[in-house]
């Protein structure tokens, strides 16, 4: 939503700087379209960018609510599956990474939380 609202306003501020240019004659009308398609081209390609970027967002948010909640995460790194849960890592909040605890087996051990995802066994 914050999107389109801000694609609007970019929209309509082009708008009106091609319009007082145009007014005072400083490009042609065909100078104006090219630029409107131009700056349409970029607008639309930074609303795709950040669609996918709050899609990524909205996946570490839920994994880290899910993680919060006591759910098992089974988390890649490299060839190998590290079952996590909160008895054995950390949520660290700043970095969204989980840290192994020092009374465990992953001691140190820190994995992205973008790398996880939840334990099939338990989505059911």
């Amino acid at each position: 939503m914050r999107f389109w609202i801000l694609f609007i306003i970019f929209l309509a501020l082009l708008a009106f700087l091609a319009q007082i240019l145009s007014k005072f004659h400083l490009i042609t009308r065909k100078m104006r379209i090219y630029i409107g398609i131009f700056f349409l081209l970029i607008a639309t390609s930074i609303g795709i960018f950040t669609f996918f970027q709050d899609q990524k967002e909205d996946k570490i948010n839920e994994l880290a609510q899910l993680f919060l909640q006591g759910k098992n995460l089974v988390c890649q790194i490299g060839a190998q599956n590290i079952e996590t849960n909160r008895t054995t890592f950390n949520f660290i909040s700043g970095t969204l990474t989980l840290m192994g605890k020092e009374n465990s087996d992953y001691h140190r051990k820190t994995i992205p939380l973008k790398s996880c995802k939840l334990n099939n066994a338990e989505s059911h």
